[in-house]
């Protein structure tokens, strides 16, 4: 069985990894108390923008903070960040089988 490596590289402050994996789920639950699979990229606020970010890299980095996760934040790069969570965000959901038609019948039924 293929391990999915949800990580997606990005320089910051430096370079650093991005990684969405269950403990980035529940550490985002956590902190804003909503589901980010179920989130509107639209009308994320900067606040759920931070906390995402800061779980994303904290499987990386025990020491960052939520604050210091604000300091590498600018919005001069607010644009390629949201494009690198979601980035991170898609490779870590399960590949869905491109021959899979859900509405097909079984054979021999029907």
């Amino acid at each position: 069985m293929n391990q999915v490596k949800p990580e997606v590289k990005i320089t910051l402050d430096r370079e650093r990894t991005l990684k969405f994996d269950m403990n980035a789920m529940v550490d985002f639950e956590t902190i804003s108390g909503k589901n980010v699979l179920k989130m509107n990229w639209q009308s994320m606020s900067i606040t759920d923008i931070r906390s995402l970010l800061w779980a994303c890299l904290h499987g990386e980095d025990k020491s960052l903070t939520l604050e210091s996760a604000g300091t590498i934040l600018s919005l001069s790069t607010l644009g390629e960040l949201t494009a690198k969570l979601q980035e991170a965000i898609n490779a870590a959901m399960p590949a869905k089988k491109a021959d899979a038609d859900p509405l097909e019948k079984p054979s021999g039924t029907g």
